[in-house]
Formats: structure tokens, sequence, C-alpha cells
């Protein structure tokens, strides 16, 4: 086992190491403070993430009932169509409200959004 040598390193007095020990003590606490609001977040995230998932997967049913193609698409909107296709498919779409709005008008339509109360989440 190695030793470590500690004679470079100036020792603590015990001032010094009370305000050592109520640090660390505080960042624990701040840090079990960080995963409880995380874990309340996460219900709110994953709607957020369904509604997107929601929006697109209703722009994609009606662009093909449109009988629009990526490609078609593509020329509309000026968004390439990897990135269309991308938007598509993905199980966690981010697209901006830009995007979804260029998509949405391409094919005739547009999204609304809508600003409303917030549930209590505390």
């Amino acid at each position: 086992m190695l030793k470590r040598d500690n004679s470079q390193y100036p020792q603590m007095d015990a001032e010094q190491r009370r305000k050592f020990q109520q640090a660390v003590a505080e960042e624990q606490a701040a840090k079990a403070e960080n995963i409880e609001a995380a874990k309340r977040s996460v219900p709110r995230l994953l709607d957020n993430c369904n509604q997107a998932i929601a929006i697109v997967s209703q722009l994609r049913q009606t662009r093909e009932a449109l009988g629009v193609s990526l490609a078609e698409l593509e020329q509309r909107t000026g968004i390439r169509k990897s990135v269309l296709s991308r938007l598509e498919n993905s199980k966690a779409p981010n697209p901006t409200l830009a995007t979804m709005q260029r998509y949405s008008e391409a094919l005739g339509k547009r999204v609304a959004f809508s600003i409303e109360d917030a549930a209590a989440d505390k």
C-alpha cells in the first residue's frame, strides 16, 4: 500500500475542518433536493414529449393522406428530406416551433398553440 506524503498539504485546523464538513453537508443536501426536483419534473417532460409525438404523427398522417412525398415536402419547406424523415421517425422528437409551422403550412394546415393555467406541480 502506498502512503501519501501529506507534508506538502497544509493541515486543517478545527475551524477549517468544520467549515469544510459544513460545505460538504450543504452540497449533499442540495444534491438530494435536485434529485427530488428532477423526479417531480419527469411526468411533465414525458407529457411534453408525448404531445410532440402526437403532433408529428398527425402531420405525417396528413402528409401521407395528401400523397405528399418527403422529397416534395423538402421542396415546399426547405427542410432537408433526411431531417424530415428523422423528425417523423424519432421516438423523442424535439422540433422547433418554426419547423412544425413550416411543415404544417406546406400541407395547408397550421399548428395551434395555447397558453393554459399550469397544474400545481408542487
